[in-house]
């Protein structure tokens, strides 16, 4: 084997258990928002990427913009990864989910706000993508939630399944007992 190989393996190698150490940790450490500590949102890892691309496509931009004979894929290359590194930013500021006793709130990551008491799911659905558990809730107005739960904490919503598996209908405030865990938080619904 050349050096060459070896040194591709191993930086192989290294980014495979890099990318694997920061999952585990990202699970470990859910980002809670420090104003609103029940909402979680995405792993820190996302609004770096996002600067990252934003600073490179920056720096792209202004050289393959100041130089008058660089090829058109270059300033379109410099565009795109300013424009996803923008995207990734959003993305990272939108969204949080926030997990109750009897609803969940969330945010999608363009930005539009969903509170979606469990009474009202007409659908839910486990399935499993590139080896993560997804779980994908609609409403009866169409309101969709698709998380992957092992990244965010859906406790709350995986009892009320339960719940409805055994009793047949999704928990409501009225099957609390006055005074239960959840009624002195949230006492309207918000």
């Amino acid at each position: 084997m050349s050096t060459e190989s070896i040194l591709k393996v191993l930086i192989m190698a290294f980014a495979a258990m890099f990318i694997a150490a920061i999952a585990w940790w990202a699970r470990k450490h859910p980002n809670r928002s420090k104003q609103y500590p029940e909402q979680v949102r995405m792993p820190k890892i996302v609004p770096i990427i996002g600067w990252l691309f934003l600073s490179v496509g920056l720096l792209m931009s202004l050289v393959s913009f100041g130089y008058d004979r660089s090829p058109v894929g270059a300033r379109i290359a410099a565009v795109a990864i300013f424009l996803g590194g923008l995207a990734f930013v959003l993305m990272y500021r939108n969204f949080y989910v926030a997990p109750r006793d009897f609803e969940v709130a969330f945010r999608s990551v363009v930005g539009k706000e969903h509170l979606l008491p469990y009474s009202e799911i007409a659908h839910y659905s486990f399935q499993t993508m590139k080896g993560q558990p997804y779980l994908t809730v609609k409403s009866a107005e169409g309101v969709k939630l698709s998380l992957n739960i092992r990244a965010y904490d859906m406790t709350p919503l995986l009892r009320a399944i339960d719940f409805h598996k055994v009793t047949g209908h999704w928990p409501a405030r009225t099957d609390a007992v006055a005074g239960g865990h959840g009624a002195e938080k949230y006492p309207s619904g918000n």
